[in-house]
């Protein structure tokens, strides 16, 4: 039990990525069958914008954990330890100040004001800092995984 929840966590951005693409391909599906039909499904337009918001930040964080974001690789390869360590140092220092920083303001002022004006959603009515919601649970995991990332791959800076 223990091993299958560690393993549940290790994989939950690509849990929420499977699920959240299986039901944009099942929204998506049905408004196409039903506009053929002759009948619209509004709301799907914004459920699927909140569902690709979703998906961005958690592709993101997988994105980080598999290595998978793009980099000046070339130039750091050919760098001495100490330039491609302390490059990483940078790298990691960005990316955690700069979701810091969306997180903090998307808090601050984004989520505070949609609640305190109770900012409601166009189709479904519903509050919309629950689709707000996605930036800063979003950023958190993404920033984990950079320094999750971070820590597994600075033994491999190591090696001339």
């Amino acid at each position: 039990m223990r091993s299958r929840c560690r393993w549940m966590l290790a994989n939950l951005e690509e849990w929420v990525c499977v699920l959240l693409m299986s039901g944009m391909a099942l929204l998506g599906f049905a408004n196409v069958v039903t506009r053929y039909l002759g009948y619209s499904l509004a709301y799907t337009e914004e459920l699927l914008l909140s569902m690709m918001v979703w998906i961005t930040l958690m592709g993101a964080a997988v994105g980080f954990k598999r290595n998978a974001h793009l980099g000046l690789s070339l130039l750091r390869e050919r760098a001495p330890e100490a330039t491609r360590k302390a490059l990483a140092v940078l790298s990691l220092a960005l990316t955690v100040g700069t979701m810091g920083a969306v997180i903090v303001l998307c808090t601050l002022y984004q989520i505070t004001d949609e609640i305190a004006m109770d900012t409601r959603s166009q189709a479904l009515d519903i509050p919309q800092f629950y689709y707000t919601l996605a930036i800063p649970i979003g950023g958190i995991s993404v920033i984990v995984r950079a320094v999750q990332a971070s820590i597994r791959n600075w033994p491999q800076l190591s090696r001339d």
